[in-house]
């Protein structure tokens, strides 16, 4: 769980800097890849179904996928289908993983993203569960990506990442995927949504254009969903990201930033970055999830100029300010 999170933070300042201007696969820009052809034949896990491929069913709409529990997805019958399966590991909401063996014994890391950002979505040449799909592996040959394509506009999709030392990463990526795809369709398991859950809301509608304002100045664009969880807005001062998550909670050391308080009650950790341009990045613990995780706030605001003397927190303080009042209430 503490690796998928730490991939998740490690592409988080990317996201942000170029997330506003569009969307930007942040988990493919470190590595070059090659696409692989269209799988060939019928059958379970080579990627081809009969019929054309279509997005946009109603199965995997993104307030759908919102609920689904990634962990619920990565069945032992679907991993047994690849290897043998060890304990699911849960990333934020919508990540889980599973670091398992083959039959051979090599280690085969399954991770799997809901909601994903497919930037490539145009190359989306294969049909796995009738829906369009595409499929990325390093040059390395040490990982395997298989990605359906769930919606358009914004292009949202499920990645099957398949990894470690096992032969055949893409046939594994591709079986797992068939397995996910049907169960999604046919019998998603989903999470308890308990009262003040932050899972179900859109985070592009979080936000009210008052404070969006005040924060980003008059001409703030539509906000520009990056995933489920996820919505960046710019506007003619600066850029925002809103990031409803799950993770480990920031009160009990998951953040290095320093305590703020921001009323009512909650205590905000920041950080931020002065030079040129001007930047904060502030989060705070909504709700407990379980153990020592929690359902997290996180802001991150990038002024374009700095003024002088200013706290670049200060905007971001009063947008929190204005926010923390319209979060669902347990």
């Amino acid at each position: 769980m503490r690796g998928l999170r730490l991939a998740a933070t490690a592409v988080v300042s990317v996201v942000v800097l170029a997330g506003c201007g569009g969307a930007v696969d942040t988990a493919k820009v470190t590595f070059q890849r090659t696409t692989v052809p269209a799988g060939q034949g019928g059958g379970s896990g080579d990627g081809a179904t009969t019929g054309e491929p279509r997005t946009n069913d109603p199965a995997f709409a993104a307030a759908k996928l919102r609920t689904v529990d990634p962990c619920g997805l990565l069945t032992d019958d679907i991993l047994a289908s690849v290897g043998e399966p060890a304990t699911n590991e849960r990333g934020d909401f919508a990540e889980c993983g599973n670091y398992m063996t083959d039959a051979a014994g090599e280690d085969l890391n399954i991770s799997l993203t809901l909601g994903d950002n497919v930037s490539n979505a145009d190359q989306a040449n294969q049909n796995i569960g009738g829906l369009p799909a595409l499929e990325n592996e390093l040059d390395s040959g040490d990982a395997c990506f298989s990605t359906v394509v769930t919606s358009t506009s914004p292009n949202f999709g499920i990645t099957i990442q398949a990894g470690g030392d096992s032969k055949d990463l893409c046939k594994a990526a591709r079986t797992v995927m068939t397995g996910v795809v049907d169960l999604v369709r046919t019998d998603p398991p989903s999470y308890e949504t308990p009262r003040g859950t932050l899972l179900e809301l859109d985070p592009c509608e979080v936000v009210k254009d008052a404070a969006l304002r005040t924060a980003l100045g008059e001409n703030v664009d539509a906000g520009a969903p990056y995933n489920l969880h996820w919505c960046n807005w710019s506007g003619s001062t600066g850029n925002l990201g809103l990031w409803l998550r799950l993770g480990y909670d920031p009160a009990r050391g998951g953040s290095s930033g320093d305590p703020v308080d921001l009323g009512g009650g909650v205590t905000a950790y920041e950080q931020a970055t002065r030079s040129t341009a001007a930047s904060c990045e502030l989060q705070w613990p909504h709700r407990q999830f379980a153990g020592e995780d929690a359902e997290i706030v996180h802001i991150f605001l990038d002024r374009r100029e700095a003024d002088a003397g200013a706290d670049p927190c200060d905007p971001a303080r009063a947008l929190a300010k204005a926010l923390i009042p319209t979060l669902p209430k347990a």
